[in-house]
C-alpha cells in the first residue's frame, strides 16, 4: 500500500508540474485574486491530492510578493521523499495541540475586549476621529512607547522599580504623538491612500473627515503634547522640539527615498533618548546610544514586515519602501519568464527577505545587550533576550510575506517582544542590591 501511495504522489506531482491548468493557477483556487498563497487546498477538487498538499508549506513560502496570476505550490527541486511537517512529529504533536488550545482561549478573550470593539461602540460623530488617531489599532502606540519604557527603566536606580509618574507621562505622550503623526501622515497622503487597498477607508481619504477638521484635531493634540513636554527638563524639551522635524518629513520620505523605514526608525525611537534624561537629568550615551540604535533596527524589522502588506499597491501610488527593494522584476516581467526561472527568482527573493530581517533582529538584540552592560544587567534580562530570540526565530520560520494576514500577525506580535524585554529590564534592576547614598561629612573648623 505504501508503494502505491508513493507512486500516486509521484505521478500527481509530475502532473501538477506539467499541467497547463495548474501552471495558470486560476483565481478560483485562491480566496482572493490578490492573494499569493493557495489558502484552501481542498478546493482543488481531487481529495487524493491532499496526500501531498500538507507537505507544500515550504514551497508556498516561495510565492512571489508580486501580483502574479500564477501561484506555485511546488518545489523547483522535487525529491522522492517529502519532508514531514514539524507538527506531525509524535513528540511535538501534543505540545502544539496544547499551545493551540491556549492561544485560542487567549484570542477569544482579547476579541471581546479589543480597542477596535470600544471604537466601534463609540458614537458615529466621534468614531472617525478615533479611527484617525488609530485608537482601534493600539500596536503603533505601544511600539512608540516601548523605547521610552526601556530608557526610563535603564535610568532607574538599582533595587528600585521604575517611576510610575514618568511611565504614565510618557504613555500619554506616546498616544498623543502617535495620533498627531497619523494625522500629519494622512494629510500628506490623502491622495495616495485612495489607491491603496489597506488605506482607502481611512477617514480623510474616504472624506469622513475634512482637511480642516483634521487640522483642528491635530492642533488640539499638539497642544496637549506640548504641555507634557514642558513638564520635563530642558534637555527633554530640546530633544522633543528637534524630533518634530522628523515627524513632518517622514511622509515625504516615502515619496523620494527607497528606505523610508530608516527615517521612521529615527523618528519613532526618540523616546529612547528622552526617557533617560527625564529621570536622571543628564544623558549617558553609553546607555542611550546603543539603546537608540537597537530600537532603530527593531523598527526596520517590524516596519519592513508591515510594508509587505502594501507591496502590490505602493508602486501604483508612487510610494517607495524597503520591501520593493527585494523585487528585482516586476509582476509582468516575472510572468514572461519560464517556470524554472520564476521559481528560482521566488526562492532568491525569499532568501533575501529572511536574511535582511534576521540581520535586523540580531542587531536589535546585540545593541540592547550592549545598552544593558553599564547597568550590569544579567539573569532576568538575559532570559528575556533568549525568550524573545526564540520567538523571533519562530516568527521568521512561519512568516509568509505573500500573505497580508501573516504579515499583520507578525507585525502585531512585536508588542509581546516589547513586554518581555521591559519585564526583563525591570526585574534585573529591581533584584540588584540598592546602592547606599554616601553623604558628605560635616567638617567643623
Amino acid at each position: 500500500m505504501s508503494l502505491f501511495v508513493r507512486l500516486l504522489e509521484k505521478s500527481m506531482f509530475k502532473h501538477a508540474m506539467t499541467s497547463h491548468k495548474f501552471m495558470q493557477a486560476p483565481k478560483a483556487w485562491c480566496n482572493n485574486a490578490r492573494s499569493l498563497s493557495c489558502s484552501n487546498p481542498a478546493s482543488y477538487g481531487a481529495a487524493k491530492r491532499n496526500l501531498f498538499m500538507t507537505n507544500l508549506k515550504p514551497w508556498l513560502k516561495l510565492t512571489s510578493i508580486a501580483n502574479l496570476h500564477t501561484s506555485y505550490c511546488c518545489n523547483n527541486k522535487p525529491t522522492k521523499q517529502f519532508k514531514k511537517p514539524v507538527k506531525d512529529v509524535p513528540i511535538l504533536s501534543s505540545f502544539y495541540e496544547k499551545r493551540s488550545q491556549f492561544e485560542d482561549k487567549v484570542e477569544n478573550f482579547f476579541q471581546r475586549y479589543t480597542a477596535k470593539t470600544f471604537v466601534d461602540m463609540a458614537p458615529e460623530h466621534i468614531k472617525p476621529y478615533l479611527q484617525l488617531n488609530r485608537l482601534d489599532k493600539p500596536i503603533g502606540t505601544l511600539l512608540l512607547y516601548f523605547p521610552c519604557v526601556y530608557s526610563i527603566c535603564l535610568a532607574t536606580p538599582s533595587g528600585e522599580l521604575p517611576s510610575l509618574y514618568y511611565l504614565g507621562l510618557f504613555g500619554i505622550g506616546a498616544m498623543l504623538m502617535r495620533g498627531s503623526g497619523c494625522i500629519i501622515n494622512d494629510l500628506w497622503d490623502r491622495d495616495l491612500d485612495k489607491h491603496v487597498e489597506r488605506t482607502k477607508d481611512r477617514p480623510i481619504a474616504s472624506r469622513k473627515i475634512s482637511g480642516n477638521d483634521a487640522l483642528k484635531a491635530l492642533a488640539v493634540q499638539l497642544t496637549l503634547s506640548l504641555g507634557i513636554l514642558l513638564s520635563l527638563n530642558s534637555t527633554c524639551i530640546m530633544i522633543g522640539f528637534a524630533s518634530m522635524i522628523l515627524v513632518v518629513l517622514y511622509p515625504l520620505a516615502k515619496r523620494f527615498m527607497s528606505t523610508p523605514q530608516a527615517v521612521l526608525g529615527l523618528t519613532f525611537n526618540i523616546g529612547a533618548i528622552m526617557g533617560f534624561p527625564a529621570v536622571t537629568g543628564y544623558i549617558d550615551w553609553t546607555i542611550v546610544g546603543p539603546l537608540y540604535i537597537s530600537c532603530f533596527f527593531w523598527t526596520m524589522y517590524y516596519d519592513t514586515i508591515y510594508g509587505f502588506q502594501d507591496v502590490l499597491d505602493d508602486p501604483k501610488a508612487g510610494i517607495k519602501s524597503v520591501p520593493l527593494l527585494f523585487m528585482k522584476d516586476s509582476a509582468d516581467e516575472l510572468k514572461e519568464k519560464a517556470l524554472p526561472d520564476r521559481l528560482e527568482e521566488l526562492k532568491q527573493q525569499q532568501h533575501r527577505i529572511i536574511t535582511f530581517l534576521s540581520t535586523a533582529a540580531i542587531m536589535h538584540f546585540v545593541f540592547i545587550y550592549v545598552a544593558g552592560l553599564p547597568r550590569f544587567l544579567d539573569g532576568p534580562f538575559i532570559l528575556a533576550l533568549i525568550i524573545s530570540g526564540v520567538k523571533y526565530a519562530e516568527q521568521l520560520y512561519f512568516l509568509n510575506v505573500a500573505s497580508r494576514a501573516s504579515c499583520w500577525a507578525a507585525f502585531d506580535m512585536n508588542r509581546w517582544f516589547g513586554v518581555i524585554l521591559s519585564l526583563g529590564i525591570i526585574t534585573a534592576i529591581w533584584l540588584q542590591p540598592k546602592r547606599k547614598k554616601v553623604q558628605p561629612e560635616n567638617k567643623t573648623p
